[in-house]
């Protein structure tokens, strides 16, 4: 028995001392992936980092800053014929564990994303929680990802795609838009992706330092006025920022019926979209009160209640905001209490505008109605019944927001 349990350590030894995958130094790391669609098939354009660009993160030198990701582009079937050829064309094996955004053109997202969502969940390789965006082409977008700040591209894609303060794009990732798909229980949004336009010729000859180039889109968002963060622009994405030198965006949502792409709405509506599903941390929002223009530091104190009635299909939204006062006109003559209830009142319109142009306009169930409906129902049958002649032009929604202004001795009197 002794010599077995000597024996036993001798087996195990070499497992100990050696690697059982492929060599760091022989992988290149997937950072993300664009799909277009072409005449025979699909265009893949993979976007890998480059580990002698990159220092390790943004606060470190080392790296060439616009220049840390490369691409290449092969026509193929499917996801796994391209990885092939890819591997075929640079020297190292391409790896998808670390990609963290699959970027879609709208032409594909239109007919439907069901092939996606299988592909995602087949691929052990791909992590469930990798983002999804659409863009009106996605070569184009990932050839314009060059960050300015950021030296690390894995980073890069996680604060652009996963920060929740600011909030102007949904917060969903393929294993939420595949949960959506699937279920049923509601409608899907994906951030928009887009590419700011310069407004000068020569902007286009600039050399890698990336000077800032004057964006003509810039004009093209509509302004809000007299509502919910009144006075800012209403932005899709390529529209925000009017000198800015990374010409990649993404802001606002792409809207999904089931798989498929049916519409686009901007980052104010985006807005409304994540404090109505409690999918934000705090946002700066502008409001326009009797003393003028102010400014709040948003969040919220809980989770959204619904209550919902199935027979007169009605959805009473409540919501409870804290705020932190930013900016005023006029400190001293300011009521709080009034500022609560003009503040309070236009998120009341903001919300039920964009839930009736949702539900009514767009007939998506982007808030999930069907899914809050569940507990109402005996039998698994008769709910599936009830879903499957589930109109979301029936419903409407009123929604009563409680603001609260916090409240400090040392700065308000």
């Amino acid at each position: 028995m002794r010599q077995i349990k000597l024996f036993l350590p001798l087996i195990f030894a070499p497992l100990l001392a050696s690697c059982l995958g492929d060599e760091p130094n022989n992988i290149a790391y997937v950072t993300a992936i664009g799909i277009d669609r072409t005449d025979v098939g699909y265009l893949y354009t993979i976007q890998f980092a480059q580990p002698t660009k990159i220092s390790g993160g943004s606060g470190e030198s080392g790296g060439t800053v616009g220049n840390i990701v490369d691409n290449i582009a092969v026509e193929a079937p499917t996801l796994y014929s391209a990885i092939n050829v890819a591997d075929t064309i640079i020297s190292k094996d391409l790896s998808l564990s670390h990609a963290k955004v699959f970027v879609i053109a709208e032409d594909i997202a239109r007919g439907g994303l069901g092939e996606i969502n299988d592909t995602i969940a087949r691929n052990n390789d791909i992590r469930p929680d990798i983002n999804i965006s659409i863009t009106e082409n996605a070569g184009e977008y990932l050839d314009e990802v060059k960050p300015s700040i950021e030296l690390n591209p894995v980073k890069y894609y996680q604060l652009t795609y996963e920060n929740k303060n600011g909030s102007a794009i949904p917060q969903n990732n393929a294993r939420d838009f595949y949960s959506a798909c699937v279920s049923g229980t509601k409608d899907a949004l994906l951030p928009l992706a887009g590419i700011a336009e310069a407004a000068d010729e020569e902007a286009e000859d600039q050399s890698e330092e990336q000077k800032s180039i004057e964006n003509k889109k810039q004009e093209d968002a509509n302004i809000n006025m007299g509502g919910f963060d009144n006075g800012t622009r209403n932005y899709f994405a390529g529209e925000s920022g009017k000198k800015i030198k990374n010409k990649s965006e993404v802001l606002g949502a792409a809207v999904f019926r089931g798989d498929r792409l049916i519409g686009k709405i901007g980052s104010t509506e985006t807005e409304l979209h994540n404090i109505l599903m409690n999918h934000f941390v705090t946002m700066n929002l502008s409001f326009y009160t009797e003393d003028g223009q102010i400014t709040l530091k948003v969040s919220e104190k809980h989770t959204p209640k619904y209550i919902v009635d199935k027979n007169n299909k009605t959805a009473n939204i409540y919501l409870a905001l804290q705020c932190e006062l930013l900016s005023v006109p006029n400190m001293h003559s300011t009521r709080l209490e009034a500022v609560e209830e003009a503040v309070s009142e236009a998120v009341n319109i903001g919300a039920e505008q964009f839930a009736k142009k949702m539900y009514r306009e767009m007939n998506v169930d982007v808030l999930g109605i069907k899914g809050r409906l569940r507990s109402k129902f005996l039998t698994f049958n008769g709910y599936e019944r009830y879903c499957a002649a589930f109109d979301p032009a029936e419903w409407s929604f009123s929604v009563h927001s409680d603001v609260e202004i916090r409240r400090t001795g040392m700065t308000y009197y």
